[in-house]
């Protein structure tokens, strides 16, 4: 849910602005403050999302607390719901990068419009927010095993090896490299997880889905394609290991980061 912070000096219009929000689905009201400096004392214990301000209020008025806000809660998306269609106000709300500018009264379905679209941005963010987890996490991980390569045994540095150069092959088992070492399979398990602190599919499956990431980008390959040059015998089972490791399908991420020209 993303959190809506409302400002605005007329509780009557409080409480319309809530029931708008409330009525669309995810968000949720917060906090309703009737002047701009208990919105940024809120603010300022609880970052909000989204913003809905009144420019005509006590103390605080709402073009001076967005220009606070920014300072505090740089992420905040802002709206500016009022009374005043004066262009003065508008060019100093655009200065302030503020996301909408709507005029009292407010009707319902341009209310839900804004919505919308501040939703779709969020959701961006949001999934942009989780890639870029995902891929500190798992390539810091992964970096840390390979810097470390010199420190394992043999036949660990032989795995890592292989993985690397056969990820693609969708027959690739720790049974096929075990006989191609001649060692058990068990041993072989074991000593990986010792020293890598990693098992071997969990690591396989990371090369495979970083690479996948890796040709997302070339929006000229099929995702049934990846699938295939990452060693995922289905698009299915691609899709969803992929959906498992970052959160999100691979159109999901494809979508979110494709480098534009």
């Amino acid at each position: 849910m993303y959190k809506v912070l409302i400002a605005d000096d007329e509780m009557i219009i409080r409480n319309g602005i809530k029931s708008f929000v409330e009525a669309e689905e995810g968000f949720t009201v917060y906090a309703m403050c009737e002047d701009g400096q208990e919105a940024l004392t809120v603010a300022t214990e609880e970052a909000p999302d989204v913003c809905f301000v009144d420019i005509n209020m006590p103390f605080v008025n709402g073009l001076d607390f967005i220009e606070r806000l920014q300072k505090i809660c740089p992420e905040a998306m802002v709206v500016i719901v009022t009374g005043y269609d004066d262009f003065a106000y508008a060019q100093r709300a655009l200065t302030l990068r503020v996301r909408d500018y709507l005029l009292k009264p407010v009707k319902e379905d341009e209310f839900r419009v804004t919505l919308q679209k501040l939703r779709a941005v969020l959701d961006e963010k949001r999934r942009n927010q989780r890639i870029l987890n995902w891929c500190r996490e798992n390539f810091d991980e992964m970096e840390h095993i390979e810097q470390n390569k010199v420190s394992y045994s043999g036949n660990t540095q032989t795995v890592l090896k292989y993985l690397q150069e056969n990820y693609s092959d969708s027959g690739l088992s720790l049974n096929g490299i075990a006989e191609q070492l001649h060692v058990s399979a068990p041993y072989l398990s074991k000593i990986f997880r010792e020293e890598t602190g990693d098992n071997f599919q969990n690591y396989l499956q990371r090369i495979r889905i970083k690479k996948a990431t890796e040709l997302l980008q070339d929006e000229s390959l099929l995702i049934y394609d990846i699938a295939e040059q990452c060693g995922y015998s289905s698009q299915h089972y691609f899709s969803a290991a992929f959906k498992k490791e970052v959160g999100m399908s691979p159109a999901e991420y494809r979508k979110g980061n494709v480098k534009k020209d």
